[in-house]
């Protein structure tokens, strides 16, 4: 006895009539009742004392989660916090190295070659770590080197890379290192002690809205006024208390909230006791988890889809039957994949008719030849290649 595509379809029809959302997205979160009701507050100037007060009790709260000695809060996305990064690097001397093994290593890429830095790369198959044998030689075979910048959580594939091994490396060889944690700080224990430049955000892993953007620094900036934009200069946030341009009270009273409320020693185990179960559970359907678990995140695990599936389609079905899963980018639906999150508030329970689903599409997914796609809602149609991120 074996499950046909179509007592399958019968069967997903029926979980349609669940009326649960489950925000499995790595962003935007769900986010609490009193981060709500912070965000809803009447706005306050962002020269007056008590935004200045919530500003400066906010940093502090952000420097004892991760260990770092400053950090700014900026009004924007984790990319302005990798632009402000790459500026602070156009200061300075020597050459760098970037490691890439995903798209956000490869966005780091971006973000150098747009501010003309002098850099190197190393670059690996999606999916797999960086091993201490590949960063030593690399470090070695290259010449004049002063920095690395690095991923901390490669949110494309769910690979979390060695925090301790690149601090540990960057320390023997004198290289002041950079880290994008903006999918890492607040899903996982960081420790920022020994990074010189790291970039977060509000609305991912610190369970927050978005648009704010953070960036750790273990230095003193200076301005640099006839080198950086404005907006983009580290010095002069540094130099005006953090405030040199107009801010969100709004945005910040609610991050200010969260920091403040979380157990996140709670949270951390929480959200690795969900992903080692739910990573069991997708292996024992037969699913193909792109990150290894000796390196895996716990808030993002990312599903290579059978050719025979189209993620595009599977993931509006799941939509409809509310359970929002990440596969519009077009770095995903590119490789025919899609991820399950868990940065938003999710339960074991919640995600049982979930596994149901996608273990119906793999059964179906057998069932089939290869050149005869599964589809979750219909006639065959071409996935889009050219979705934006």
């Amino acid at each position: 006895m074996y499950l046909t595509l179509e007592t399958f379809e019968a069967r997903s029809r029926a979980l349609l009539a669940r009326v649960r959302t489950s925000n499995l997205l790595p962003g935007p979160i769900t986010v609490s009742d009193e981060a709500r009701a912070a965000n809803a507050a009447q706005p306050v100037s962002h020269r007056g004392e008590s935004f200045a007060e919530t500003l400066q009790l906010t940093r502090r709260h952000l420097c004892r989660l991760t260990g770092a000695r400053s950090v700014e809060v900026l009004v924007g996305s984790g990319s302005l916090a990798n632009d402000v990064i790459a500026g602070q690097l156009s200061l300075e001397v020597g050459r760098g190295l970037i490691l890439s093994n995903g798209e956000f290593g490869d966005r780091l890429v971006d973000h150098a070659t747009r501010f003309r830095l002098p850099f190197d790369v190393v670059r690996l198959d999606w999916g797999r770590p960086f091993d201490e044998e590949t960063l030593r030689g690399a470090i070695g075979a290259a010449r004049g080197l002063t920095w690395l910048w690095a991923v901390h959580s490669e949110t494309s594939t769910g690979v979390l890379n060695d925090l301790a091994l690149l601090e540990r490396i960057c320390g023997k060889a004198g290289l002041k290192l950079c880290v994008d944690c903006i999918s890492s700080i607040g899903t996982v224990p960081v420790d920022l002690s020994r990074v010189y430049l790291a970039s977060c955000v509000s609305g991912k892993g610190l369970a927050a809205f978005p648009g704010l953007a953070m960036v750790f620094y273990s230095h003193v900036p200076v301005p640099a006024p006839a080198r950086l934009p404005r907006y983009l200069d580290l010095g002069l946030y540094a130099a005006h208390s953090g405030v040199p341009f107009t801010h969100s009270s709004n945005l910040l009273g609610a991050l200010k909230v969260v920091v403040e409320q979380v157990d996140w020693n709670a949270r951390f185990d929480d959200l690795a006791g969900l992903s080692a179960w739910l990573r069991t559970r997708l292996r024992k359907m037969g699913a193909r988890i792109v990150a290894p678990d000796c390196c895996a995140s716990p808030a993002a695990i990312t599903l290579a889809l059978p050719r025979v599936l189209q993620s595009e389609s599977i993931g509006r079905e799941l939509d409809r039957a509310g359970y929002l899963l990440h596969y519009r980018s077009a770095y995903l639906l590119a490789r025919n994949w899609m991820q399950i999150c868990a940065l938003s508030p999710v339960s074991r329970h919640d995600l049982e008719g979930l596994l149901a689903m996608l273990h119906g599409y793999l059964q179906a997914s057998h069932r089939e030849p290869d050149n005869h796609p599964v589809h979750a809602d219909g006639p065959a149609v071409r996935a889009r290649r050219d979705a934006s991120c």
